[in-house]
């Protein structure tokens, strides 16, 4: 579930939020809640995108060293689980189990916004233990 928009930069960060919470509450149950929200701010069209792409992959329990984006990433948080969505989009609290923000510079005539919503897939994960080691489902091993 991505979704691509042009901003106005005089849409400012309350457009970006705007954009963002209305993306998730659109794509309602499709992605299967409770995800994980990307978000890219910034470059050109096509950086935007990947960039809400590979937030996705960023560990929930890594702060942003940037204030500004972890104060943004917390507030996104919270108002999308408020939002009343909820699991499967049936209603309830967890909507989201994280959200992860990356920006980048852009010409001042625009404000490209990205989001992506993670679906069951970023919250799955298996591995295989032996007796010797174990093995990621991504082929890591330890």
């Amino acid at each position: 579930m991505t979704r691509l928009k042009m901003l106005n930069p005089s849409d400012g960060m309350e457009g970006v939020k705007r954009f963002v919470i209305e993306s998730v509450i659109d794509a309602g149950g499709r992605p299967c809640p409770p995800g994980i929200v990307g978000v890219g701010i910034g470059g050109t069209a096509d950086e935007c995108v990947a960039m809400a792409k590979r937030a996705l992959l960023e560990p929930l329990d890594e702060e942003d060293p940037d204030p500004e984006i972890q104060a943004l990433e917390e507030e996104l948080f919270v108002k999308i689980n408020q939002s009343g969505l909820g699991p499967m989009g049936l209603g309830g609290d967890t909507t989201v189990l994280g959200v992860k923000v990356r920006k980048a510079a852009c010409h001042t005539a625009s404000l490209p916004v990205a989001v992506n919503i993670g679906c069951w897939a970023t919250r799955r994960a298996s591995v295989r233990i032996t007796d010797s080691d174990v093995e990621y489902s991504q082929g890591a091993r330890i």
